[in-house]
């Protein structure tokens, strides 16, 4: 049995989550780190990024300003999220691994293939949706994006437990068209979450419940054991470097 670090976090700032996830992948590539899952969460609403995306189409930046809401410019690809009431993964592992596909559509749907396993312990008409989503009804609960970096793989993606509307209405600039090529009148049509899907209020016993669960579904998919573990000393100091960056206007705001 492969043996893999668990790093479970409280609710961090947005710059720190980047940094930790950063500084893993590092760690993994260049200092023989061990593979890793991350679970965490967020100490106030953020929107992320993706690397290649202008800022200024996506983000309604006087808003975020005005409601304080920090803007992070990820280091993976895909869309704009807000993080906020979910719960978030990172899963990082050497692509020689052989516990992985090597291409990215495989591999997506094998790192997201526990989290679908959990979801399904409470709610019915889960479904995976290529290339990285989770959907119910075709209502995303789940997205996900991958870096591919020194022959190491990390995804990272949020489970909804809960919507704010009017954060997400007004901090995002959402695609209209796009929206409605798909059926839907506005972004929240489009969105579920564990809330909506449930008629529950989700409190700590219940997410703590489901991150117990999400653990042993991921250990099951891949075959390892999860030991218990913090960042290792370089990757903390590597991670109060990168911290820095993600906290920067010169990175997330860069074109």
């Amino acid at each position: 049995m492969n043996k893999f670090r668990l790093i479970v976090d409280p609710p961090l700032s947005g710059s720190v989550n980047m940094a930790k996830d950063h500084a893993i992948l590092s760690a993994i590539s260049h200092d023989g780190q061990s593979p890793a899952l991350r679970i965490y969460r967020w100490i106030e609403p953020t929107v992320t990024i993706g690397y290649f995306e202008e800022i200024n189409c996506k983000v309604d930046r006087d808003y975020c300003n005005k409601k304080k809401i920090p803007v992070i410019r990820r280091e993976s690809g895909g869309g704009t999220v807000l993080h906020h009431m979910e719960l978030t993964y990172s899963f990082t592992i050497r692509l020689n691994s052989g516990l992985i596909p090597q291409s990215v559509n495989e591999s997506f749907q094998k790192i997201i293939s526990p989290i679908i396993n959990t979801l399904k312990e409470h709610i019915d008409g889960v479904e995976y949706r290529a290339v990285n989503d989770i959907v119910i009804n075709e209502r995303k609960i789940s997205g996900s994006a991958q870096s591919r970096r020194s022959g190491v793989l990390q995804q990272h993606g949020t489970i909804i437990f809960d919507i704010d509307d009017e954060i997400l209405a007004s901090a995002i600039i959402h695609n209209e068209e796009k929206l409605k090529n798909r059926g839907f009148s506005s972004a929240r049509q489009a969105l579920t979450s564990m809330k909506d899907e449930t008629g529950k209020d989700i409190d700590e016993r219940f997410m703590e419940g489901f991150i117990a669960s999400m653990i042993s579904r991921f250990s099951k998919e891949f075959n390892v054991e999860f030991i218990c573990s913090e960042l290792s000393e370089s990757e903390s100091v590597m991670m109060e470097d990168y911290a820095k960056r993600f906290s920067s206007d010169e990175w997330n705001f860069k074109k």
